[in-house]
């Protein structure tokens, strides 16, 4: 729960001191030394320190000390009172013990100053402690250096230590702060006093929440007392020093001294006193190499006071500056983008240029620097094309396909130069394949292949573009061209090989021929060199691997995809869509629902109807199994009207495969077998049980228990015969001899289809079939044995629908099954094998993309994770998590 430390009345008095239970934090070593003199009896302190150091407080606390151990105290607070305390002092010398305090010796006038001098030395042999307090630097010089001459003990009040004032910063919120907050807590630079005055703006504005004993500055609040604060800090500056601060803050919250020199027409040794003003002044910090203002909130406060107007030209000067002296464009695009101008060539260039630096790997920044480029080149430029291509270039990447595909389409509508126009001509086919409007994109792409000045290197992506539309259009010439690509592209690799290979791959895998398809795509995905627009020959690869259920070597590859240096959407949601379907066939529904689901999101937000029907095939089949039949039903009519019958990325059978089983869920085993003779003819005699090798099981239960003994044997003869076709594939074996079990009612043979089965939905199918078979027999002892065994591994997937059904069937055979012992609901025991991972790289500071490289899942998965760790631990944060590991180990 969250509290607001401000509305906290009991901590009053600790934003009045700064200390708690009475002690006054950061000062033990002084406050030791000063208790020493006082058991000695006599003696001079002399006490320095900045304003705000505690010099007062700490005189308070020693007078205390000394009134408590029988000292005569005598106290002169300021200018005013310390002549008379002097002339009663030279009058009449203290009887026993006596403290003389004296703050503020820096205000008092050079008689007072005279008169302690002669005191001094007179008072050596009494029983007299003098403290002797004065602001550093500001006056009593003379004073202060004869005493010390005279072996006097010095004191100086330097900033309070980082920790310290963490402690402090503690004491003020109630919470440990985190590091915002201790950033924000730096810029008092350890005086006590700034650090009290800063919390208590804080608190007027609202501004600090604690949260599990935490503190944080909260974002839904307007610090304007702590803006306020730190206006009049930045205002008590000299004039050069706020001039040097307002040019720093349009470089950023860090700069290099020498580029606000040169922004200046100076030299860094001409702005020394000025850049030594700031950091004394607490406003700027040294950080590596450089200087950074102390606090975001400091930084903002500075470039704000900048009027718009001028914030531009000086971006705009800033961003010439970078390209004048041959920086990264990319660093001075930053600047460009706040301050170019229409016309403005340069500027335009530096945008140009760096959303070429970033487009694979930053492509919604691209997008952003060439779309502005664009808008400042005049209509008339003759760059105009060129930035327009670049710019549906960058919008491609960036996965805005329909204003991609728009911006094409108008500059076409104009008179374009051949060259550009085949360019901008591509991006068309691109995003309409990507649109999954496979006819249109070729007929595009056919058409450039056509035209003898096609520049030689678009050739390459209008070939791979054609081949893909072709893919999805027309498999016999898909074949055909393929064919011919791979006969005449000899030598290196090359993308368009890749291509070729993946395609012939594609549609050997929905031909039935699954040996022949993996050693393709395995050639295909060894051929690619570009990390350009997508990865499919390596995302087709693993997804062969996966039906095949080799899911190490398919994570391996989709982790290599994933960490590749391209960050296009197209690649990224390809690669979501089929790490999903890998999650769902390894077991893991949950988290194969979150990748699809995010998937889905993208795809639909940014056209790529190509990846929706993948994504909710993969969704129909968790909500089957989650026993969500109406979401399952949906998702199956949504892509039947997207037409997935392209087999690009899943086979058709696979979407087949989907409609049977959710067919049968929903309107019964006769509609759904009666879809294998209307609209799904071909799907038994597919690939389809070397993409899904327990639909063999499933298949010849479903003709069994319909009595249609010709399929069951249809569907057993062909998974025999690509088991015998392809002896090294363990996964076609157990499907074959679970087929087999099925038809012939063997009990063995389920027996072991159930050991052989590499995948727990498989394994614990073949597991209830036995026990079903096994019901009708004198082994009643077996059937029950292989339920629980089926019911285990249905809860360990997740699959309700499923448990439900075998927990009906133990009922029938008198078992009334005890929930299994269950984790507990909250803690960390009751965190599984995944979440520990995750939460113990969370306690090493990972972030969320390193974690999901690390673990082979998507950033979108470790949130979901995260979510479950922190409802289970009952906690809401990081910083949280990172304490809970911490107490936990």
């Amino acid at each position: 729960m969250q509290r607001v430390f401000s509305a906290a009345a009991e901590r009053k008095e600790k934003w009045v001191s700064g200390n708690r239970d009475g002690v006054f934090r950061g000062r033990e070593g002084e406050r030791e030394l000063l208790s020493g003199v006082l058991n000695a009896g006599t003696g001079v302190v002399l006490i320095e320190g900045a304003a705000g150091t505690g010099k007062t407080r700490l005189l308070d606390e020693i007078a205390a000390v000394a009134a408590g151990r029988g000292f005569e105290v005598a106290t002169a607070r300021d200018e005013l009172d310390q002549p008379f305390l002097l002339a009663r002092l030279a009058d009449r010398r203290p009887d026993g013990p006596a403290l003389v305090v004296l703050d503020d010796l820096h205000l008092a006038e050079p008689g007072t100053l005279a008169a302690l001098r002669a005191l001094l030395p007179a008072s050596i042999h009494e029983k007299v402690v003098w403290l002797l307090a004065r602001r550093r630097g500001e006056g009593a010089d003379r004073l202060f250096a004869a005493a010390a001459q005279r072996g006097a003990t010095r004191i100086e009040l330097r900033p309070l230590a980082d920790n310290v004032v963490e402690d402090l910063v503690t004491d003020l919120t109630g919470g440990i702060p985190d590091h915002d907050l201790k950033a924000l807590a730096s810029l008092a630079q350890g005086n006590p006093a700034a650090l009290i005055g800063l919390f208590a703006a804080l608190r007027q504005d609202d501004q600090v929440a604690v949260t599990a004993e935490h503190a944080s500055i909260r974002t839904d609040r307007s610090p304007r007392a702590t803006e306020a604060l730190l206006r009049d800090r930045v205002s008590a500056l000299s004039g050069k020093a706020r001039h040097l601060l307002q040019v720093a803050s349009v470089l950023g919250p860090r700069f290099e001294p020498g580029d606000v020199a040169e922004m200046l027409a100076s030299s860094t040794a001409i702005l020394l006193p000025a850049l030594d003003e700031v950091i004394g002044a607490g406003v700027v910090t040294s950080l590596d190499d450089r200087l950074a203002f102390r606090h975001e909130l400091l930084w903002r406060l500075v470039a704000d006071s900048v009027p718009l107007p001028v914030r531009r030209a000086l971006h705009r000067e800033a961003g010439e500056m970078l390209l004048a002296r041959g920086d990264s464009a990319v660093l001075a695009a930053r600047h460009l983008l706040h301050g170019a101008q229409r016309g403005d060539a340069r500027s335009i260039g530096g945008l140009v240029a760096a959303a070429k630096a970033v487009l694979w790997n930053a492509p919604e920044a691209a997008a952003e620097l060439a779309v502005r480029a664009l808008e400042l080149t005049d209509q008339a430029s003759a760059s105009l094309v060129h930035r327009t291509v670049m710019a549906v270039r960058a919008l491609t990447a960036a996965g805005k396909l329909t204003a991609a595909q728009a911006l094409a389409r108008e500059a076409l509508s104009r008179h374009v130069s051949p060259e550009p126009a085949a360019k901008l001509r591509h991006c068309v086919a691109t995003t309409t394949l990507l649109g999954a409007r496979h006819a249109e994109s070729l007929e595009i792409s056919e058409a450039l292949l056509r035209e003898p000045g096609l520049a030689p290197e678009l050739v390459p992506w209008v070939e791979i573009t054609r081949l893909m539309a072709l893919l999805g259009h027309d498999r016999r010439r898909a074949e055909e061209l393929a064919e011919e690509v791979v006969r005449t592209h000899q030598g290196s690799p090359d993308d368009v090989l890749a291509t070729a290979l993946a395609v012939l791959a594609a549609i050997a895998r929905d031909t039935g021929r699954p040996g022949a398809a993996l050693e393709l795509a395995r050639e295909a995905a060894r051929s690619g060199t570009s990390h350009d627009l997508s990865a499919y020959p390596q995302l087709l690869f693993a997804t062969l691997l996966a039906g095949l259920r080799e899911f190490a070597e398919a994570d391996d590859v989709v982790r290599r995809v994933r960490g590749g240096p391209s960050a296009v959407v197209t690649r990224e949601v390809m690669t979501a869509v089929v790490q999903a379907r890998i999650l769902l066939q390894a077991g893991r529904i949950e988290e194969a629902s979150v990748e699809a689901r995010a998937a889905l999101t993208v795809a639909e937000e940014t056209g790529h109807e190509s990846v929706v029907a993948p994504a909710l095939a993969v969704l129909a089949m968790v909500a089957i199994h989650t026993g969500d039949l109406p979401a399952a039903i949906e998702h199956v009519e949504r892509y039947r009207e997207q037409v997935p019958a392209d087999g690009i990325l899943f086979s058709r059978a696979y979407y087949q495969w989907a409609d049977v089983l959710v067919t049968h869920v929903g309107s019964g085993l006769e509609k759904a077998l009666a879809l294998l003779t209307d609209e799904y003819p071909c799907l038994v005699s597919s690939g389809l049980f070397a993409e899904e090798p327990r639909a063999a099981g499933w298949f010849v239960r479903r003709a069994l228990e319909a009595g249609d003994e010709r399929l069951a044997k249809a569907v057993v003869d062909r998974a025999e015969r690509l088991a015998e076709e392809h002896p090294g594939f363990s996964a076609v074996t157990a499907a074959a001899v679970h087929a087999r079990g099925l038809f012939d009612a063997d009990a063995k043979l389920l027996e072991l289809a159930a050991q052989q089965h590499r995948d727990l939905w498989a394994r614990a199918n073949a597991a209830e079939d036995l026990g079903v078979l096994l019901t009708g027999s004198p082994d009643r002892a077996g059937s029950v044995k292989a339920l629980e065994s089926a019911l285990g591994l249905y809860r360990e997937i997740g699959a309700s629908r499923d448990s439900a059904r075998v927990l009906g069937r133990l009922r029938k055979l008198g078992r009334r099954r005890r929930a299994a012992p269950a984790r507990p609901a909250s803690g960390w025991s009751s965190l599984d094998d995944t979440e520990r991972a995750i939460a113990n790289l969370v306690a090493k500071g990972q972030t969320n993309r390193q974690i999901s490289t690390q673990l082979f899942m998507s950033p979108h998965t470790v949130n979901f994770h995260l979510r479950k760790i922190f409802r289970k631990l009952e906690i809401s944060s990081r910083v949280e998590l990172v304490m809970r590991s911490r107490d936990d180990q």
